[in-house]
């Protein structure tokens, strides 16, 4: 099973992720390969591996000029490649986010520059098929724009958003350049959800009605035999 989540900041991503790794492992009996939620695609609040990045750490990053923060981001995303050769992948954001908030608000991959962002998305889904056969699955997770900037102005100060490029004016272009970006993408089917009303949790299960139509042989093999182990 091979996801991506994706969706404007404030929209639920990472409390959606943890909430799939979770069931994974509840109805699998295994987490995603290695336990792992790769959530590196915002500059600079950049999450895991060994932890998130603090406010100093930050600051380093911004400082950076846009040739050093293109550099940054474009390697990290190709060593990040290399993790769908295994099984399982749960990925925030990666290219599609990367792309949008560079362009918008970082000064790099412009149209016309060596590393357009639109020339590059491309060249990473081109790498991905080379490495799996697998479709990765693209959530595109949507709210109302009064949603966001109401989580906006309640999270704005908290760490997880500390250092956000968006503000309240830019939600409806953002948003827009996600549903441009998502649908442009063609390593696997899209699933779009609203985070709007429900809980986290009654979202987690309309999701999963939503992946289970692409879950792969062996995602449903490994089900049925993590649900005999438990009867036993």
């Amino acid at each position: 099973m091979k996801i991506i989540l994706a969706g404007i900041e404030y929209v639920g991503t990472t409390t959606m992720a943890n909430l799939i790794s979770e069931w994974k492992e509840n109805v699998m009996g295994e987490p995603f390969f290695m336990g792992l939620i790769h959530d590196h695609s915002k500059i600079p609040h950049t999450s895991g591996h060994p932890d998130d990045t603090n406010l100093e750490e930050q600051q380093q990053i911004l400082n950076l000029s846009p040739k050093l923060k293109e550099m940054y981001h474009r390697y990290g995303m190709y060593y990040h490649i290399h993790h769908y050769v295994q099984e399982d992948d749960l990925t925030i954001g990666f290219h599609i986010e990367e792309s949008i908030l560079a362009r918008k608000y970082y000064g790099y991959g412009l149209p016309g520059d060596q590393f357009d962002r639109e020339n590059v998305f491309d060249q990473i889904e081109s790498r991905i098929k080379q490495v799996t056969s697998d479709p990765v699955i693209i959530v595109h997770m949507t709210a109302t724009v009064e949603t966001i900037e109401k989580r906006m102005s309640e999270l704005s100060e908290t760490p997880a958003h500390s250092n956000s490029p968006i503000t309240v004016e830019n939600i409806p272009e953002i948003m827009s350049e996600y549903e441009r970006v998502v649908h442009k993408a063609t390593i696997g089917p899209v699933v779009q959800i609203d985070t709007s009303i429900d809980s986290p949790q009654q979202t987690l299960k309309r999701l999963i009605k939503l992946l289970e139509p692409h879950f792969t042989k062996n995602d449903r093999a490994r089900i049925e035999n993590h649900k005999r182990q438990i009867s036993v």
